[in-house]
């Protein structure tokens, strides 16, 4: 079974990178992959997946051997392991907001005697059985993570509770949802979110577990990486495209204005 590069790093005291995308990118695994990349987040809560394109996707991680974590549109427990049968690393989960949610997710994904996770052993996780490992359910349970997402006042005030359960591993902030909640900003220094920051830094380092959020540079990264954070997300598939249709339109802006001040491409023709 293939062992988990976030856990890995994770484990060894380190931060894990992670990128994201919710659009089905063919080389997207083998491009973050060569930019060193321990994993992707692929966001399918807000965006739509044909099932047979995700597994495809999946498969596309398993090529570039870089961890998937998949957040799912569901929280239905038969829903989410056939993600991890089909090769997820890890599952993120939206808008976790109690211990109790955070411990039904852990049954639902987790083998016993950790959780009540169903057994199949014919996909991709198990090498579609023929390469199944004589401990496969030690290894899933080893080798998958779950991540819930912090996201409203409510959750806050629980972070402590659900750090506290057996088989989660990451709680992972959600700035939009948390400051529109909070009447804040997103940004990483606002001094409400900041709190919030440490408040969740403090229950998972209380219980040993690891936690983290996107940001959107180096310093953002420098100041949860101080607070503790492992598990970093720094760039997307939209981000990428901003920048890079930015930057050309921009050229283009200055080619055109350098031909005599036109605004269109010459095409030599006259009518």
């Amino acid at each position: 079974m293939r062992r988990s590069k976030v856990l890995a790093k994770i484990r060894a005291g380190q931060v894990a990178r992670i990128c994201c995308t919710g659009s089905p990118i063919a080389f997207f695994p083998a491009i973050a992959a060569h930019f060193k990349y321990d994993g992707i987040w692929l966001d399918a809560e807000h965006r739509v997946w044909d099932p047979r394109e995700a597994e495809t996707m999946l498969g596309r991680h398993h090529a570039a051997d870089i961890d998937c974590m998949w957040r799912p549109i569901t929280k239905e427990k038969n829903s989410l392991y056939r993600l991890l049968e089909d090769g997820a690393a890890g599952l993120m989960i939206p808008h976790v907001g109690s211990a109790d949610e955070a411990r039904a997710l852990v049954n639902a994904i987790k083998f016993p005697p950790l959780g009540d996770r169903g057994f199949c052993g014919g996909g991709r996780d198990a090498d579609y059985w023929i390469g199944k490992p004589d401990d496969y359910i030690e290894q899933a349970n080893r080798e998958t993570f779950l991540t819930v997402q912090i996201e409203t006042p409510a959750a806050l005030a629980n972070a402590e509770e659900i750090a506290a359960v057996p088989g989660v591993d990451i709680l992972f902030l959600g700035p939009g949802d948390m400051s529109l909640r909070l009447g804040c900003t997103p940004a990483v220094n606002d001094p409400v979110m900041l709190d919030v920051q440490k408040q969740i830094a403090a229950a998972c380092r209380k219980h040993g577990k690891t936690w983290g959020r996107p940001v959107g540079s180096a310093a953002d990264a420098k100041t949860i990486i101080e607070l503790g954070a492992q598990f970093v997300v720094l760039g997307s598939e939209f981000g990428a495209l901003h920048a890079h249709l930015s930057a050309c339109a921009a050229d283009f802006d200055s080619a055109l204005s350098e031909i005599s001040g036109q605004t269109a491409i010459p095409t030599g023709k006259t009518y």
